[in-house]
């Protein structure tokens, strides 16, 4: 390597160790993994069209558990709450056992030249049942063409993708290197689906953050133990190419742990829909989000059906809840059963005023204007929603509720006036 390389790769290392140590307490760093000397364990040279690449495999059976789910988890998923959650028709027919788990190790969060992706970590399933861990490493920035080109082999041969935030970085950075290495990048072809966004849908600010490690701790168990951060994992390889002692090995256990969580937190999300796991034990994470969470996709995408389906199952376990039996309401409108509709948001309208009185009594107005063909009473309802505003708490709900009620109640004003013996129409 020539001597300008290492100095600047020298350089790097020492300002990632920087950030990283002023990010952690004093001394988490030298516990984190230890280091070691030389090439990596493991690593497999082989050929391919741009040359040799390097990597490592290791294989899994179905039944391993990667915290409380079982690999083979994906079998019973519901794949129609990925098109649910995501918008994305295509992933109603995702075959998990024929994507591939995409997860990459970077020197970086930006892209461009100076992004080095160092590490690509595959994982699919095998006819025979098991599971394959594929992980291409570059020894060199020499290498980057080979294994680029292996990677994209790779993942074109899947029916889709997963991944996590990959849509925002893992596919990008993949893409900008692989048009800089003159190799096809095989993502447009294929349906990719990005967990961090659906189980975004589904939990919001249910938990102190979305990051991978907290959604795999929440809702799949998973305890990763002695781990090394990724904001680590740029130093580690920075070390390895000045020939320092390095944490490559801890860079590729982290890689393993994040794709093997991508199999399971696919299995949990497609056991989303119902209240208990493949084994029959109780679903883990936020019941009430995970719940509101669904009927909200589904009405998102226009599904009314399945909005109905998941807001009355949710009723069953949470039969006083308000909010649940308003959205069953709108959802009854939206399906065509008027009538329904109307003899819920009527019983809603005459329970104890609380929060929920004012979003009620607008729902009710604009059943009684559109389907129950009464202004007079839509608007006795509006006036009525607008002096329980107080109660409805500050926001952009509250925000919404205030203009829609403001248009509303002047609309019915002018056409209640037109309707009068003795006016003129406004029209």
């Amino acid at each position: 390597m020539p001597s300008w390389l290492k100095q600047r790769l020298g350089r790097q290392a020492t300002v990632g160790q920087q950030v990283g140590s002023e990010l952690r307490s004093p001394g988490q760093l030298e516990v984190a993994w230890p280091v070691a000397s030389g090439e990596p364990a493991g690593l497999v040279q082989s050929e391919g069209p741009r040359g040799p690449f390097w990597s490592r495999t290791e294989c899994f059976k179905g039944s391993d558990r990667h915290g409380d789910w079982s690999l083979e988890s994906v079998d019973q998923a519901q794949t129609q709450i990925f098109a649910w959650l995501t918008g994305d028709a295509a992933l109603a027919g995702l075959d998990p056992r024929q994507a591939v788990y995409l997860d990459t190790e970077t020197t970086g969060l930006s892209g461009g030249a100076g992004t080095w992706v160092y590490m690509v970590g595959l994982g699919r399933f095998l006819p025979c049942g098991g599971f394959e861990l594929w992980q291409g490493f570059m020894r060199g920035p020499e290498d980057e063409p080979a294994l680029l080109s292996e990677a994209a082999r790779r993942i074109a041969a899947a029916s889709s993708l997963v991944s996590f935030f990959g849509k925002s970085f893992d596919r990008h950075r993949l893409e900008d290197k692989m048009r800089l290495c003159g190799v096809d990048p095989p993502f447009a072809a294929l349906p990719h689906l990005d967990l961090y966004h659906p189980l975004r849908r589904l939990f919001g600010g249910s938990f102190d953050d979305g990051r991978l490690a907290t959604l795999e701790a929440e809702l799949c168990g998973l305890e990763r133990g002695v781990d090394l951060p990724g904001s680590q994992a740029p130093a580690a390889w920075f070390d390895y190419l000045a020939e320092r002692p390095h944490r490559l090995e801890g860079v590729f256990h982290h890689n393993r742990l994040d794709v093997l969580s991508l199999v399971t937190l696919l299995g949990w999300l497609g056991h989303a829909g119902g209240e208990s796991g493949p084994g029959g034990e109780p679903l883990e994470g936020p019941a009430e989000a995970r719940r509101r969470g669904l009927v909200r996709s589904c009405a998102k995408v226009r599904d009314w059906e399945a909005a109905l389906h998941f807001v009355e199952a949710a009723l069953v376990e949470e039969p006083e809840a308000r909010d649940l039996a308003l959205a069953r309401a709108e959802v009854l409108r939206r399906v065509g059963q008027n009538e329904a509709a109307g003899e819920a948001l009527e019983a809603l309208a005459g329970a104890p005023e609380d929060s929920f009185t004012a979003p009620v009594l607008a729902a009710w107005a604009k059943w009684l204007e559109h389907c129950g063909r009464d202004r007079i009473a839509a608007l006795a309802a509006c006036r009525r929603a607008r002096e329980y505003l107080e109660l409805v708490p500050p926001g952009k709900a509250r925000g919404a509720l205030v203009r829609d009620l403001e248009r509303r109640t002047a609309r019915l004003e002018l056409r209640c006036a037109g309707d009068q013996p003795g006016t003129d129409s406004p029209r």
